[in-house]
């Protein structure tokens, strides 16, 4: 018994020896395969992306260079469909500046091509301590004030801050100021359409349709039979409100609120219920916005209904534009006064902003009123690529007037076109 006892321990032994050695052998052929594979896969080229997507600024520098073929600067400029600030236009701008240029100049060029300025137009002069640029707006394309921002977000994105603003009715000028430059640059813009002359600009105009929501039957069926791109701006709180927004949505209509807001000579002069007050805290503006959008959600903004005082009052319009901002909706000053601040609030507020360019029913809807507003528009397409007009909706009379003027916009050339097209292939994000 002792021998059977020592010899079993050894014959285990050998058991277990027989069985480790054909496992090591599979690990390690396992991991020579993986060793070989992932050679295989970092030695095996990659294919060339279609699309350049946004990168860090090391990896798109050094794809650009390694994988785009290059392009002089003037073929970039001329290829509208390279984004401005996709990494090759970028690089192009930041490695061909002018004899005695710096980055500030850089930024300049940029903005003024972000806009549509000529080349040939934009103008540099350079003293001992300035530099200073002249530079043309296309009145049809945007405000001197849109304009002013978009120059200003740029040069800031370079580190410069500016010093001060001069504003008057057809001119702005900047004056910026960069730690690492020594002079200081002063920008002019000005309107001028003479540099615009020779562009292709197609004749576009929207309309817009006040004072629905009260209206029905009949009369409601015959301005839904108008082209769908004319816009109803209607009352909130009305019998019809909901209803006719909802027809218009359907037709592919766009709607806006028509937010009664308070007038000179206002309470003898009556905007209606729900107006917008001068005397108004922020809370019961911004409650009765929210309720307004709450009711009509379909309508991509809000125009204001009279309101020649609330639109003056730059507080009462920054509470305004708030309010869409958060809502993401957009602002038409219908320009009841000529002294409205209400577009450029907007504007600064940066939500979209459009300005009425006339109304087609003032003073009253007779023959000739047509022909001269006719004539009207055609003078201002000379230099506006897209106009706005506002007319009303109150009765049959006007609704043949308006059928009469579009069938006349027509045969001279016009487009009609939604209101959210305004500037939408034109005006360039704000920084």
């Amino acid at each position: 018994m002792p021998k059977t006892k020592s010899h079993n321990p050894k014959k285990k032994k050998r058991i277990r020896k027989k069985q480790s050695r054909p496992r090591l052998g599979l690990y390690l052929l396992a991991g020579l395969a993986s060793v070989f594979l992932m050679w295989i896969l970092i030695r095996e080229p990659m294919p060339a992306p279609t699309d350049i997507e946004p990168e860090t600024p090391k990896t798109a520098d050094r794809k650009t260079e390694q994988e785009t073929p290059k392009k002089k600067p003037e073929m970039v400029a001329a290829d509208p469909k390279i984004v401005e600030d996709s990494p090759i236009v970028r690089i192009i701008h930041e490695e061909t500046p002018k004899p005695g240029e710096g980055k500030l100049d850089l930024s300049i060029r940029k903005a003024a091509t972000s806009i549509g300025v000529p080349e040939n137009a934009l103008k540099r002069r350079s003293t001992d301590d300035l530099v200073k640029y002249t530079i043309p707006v296309d009145r049809s394309q945007m405000d001197l004030t849109y304009a002013n921002m978009i120059f200003k977000g740029n040069l800031e994105q370079t580190g410069a801050t500016m010093l001060k603003g001069q504003d008057s009715q057809s001119k702005q000028v900047l004056s910026f100021y960069h730690s690492d430059v020594p002079k200081k640059y002063e920008l002019e813009l000005y309107y001028d359409s003479k540099y615009y002359k020779d562009k292709n600009v197609p004749k576009k105009i929207s309309i817009v349709v006040d004072d629905f929501g009260a209206i029905g039957g009949s009369l409601l069926d015959g301005f839904l039979s108008l082209d769908d791109a004319v816009c109803f701006a209607i009352f909130p709180d009305e019998v019809n409100s909901q209803s006719t927004m909802h027809r218009a949505t359907r037709q592919g209509r766009e709607t806006l609120i028509h937010v009664p807001m308070e007038p000179i000579g206002y309470p003898s002069v009556n905007p209606g219920k729900n107006a917008v007050l001068v005397q108004h805290g922020e809370a019961q503006i911004v409650k009765m916005l929210d309720g307004f959008i709450a009711d009509l959600p379909d309508a991509i903004g809000i125009n204001n209904h009279m309101g020649s005082l609330a639109t003056t009052d730059a507080d009462i319009m920054q509470v305004v534009m708030n309010t869409l901002k958060k809502h993401n909706k957009a602002f038409l000053d219908s320009r009841t006064t000529n002294v409205s601040v209400a577009y450029q609030t907007a504007q600064k507020s940066h939500i979209r902003a459009f300005r009425n360019d006339l109304f087609l029913d003032s003073p009253n809807i007779s023959q000739s009123t047509m022909d001269a507003k006719l004539n009207q528009i055609i003078q201002m397409s000379a230099s506006n690529k897209h106009i706005i007009a506002i007319t009303h909706c109150h009765n049959e009379d006007k609704l043949d007037y308006l059928k009469s003027f579009i069938s006349r916009l027509k045969k001279a050339g016009f487009s009609l076109v939604p209101l959210s097209e305004h500037g939408s292939h034109e005006v360039p994000e704000i920084l």
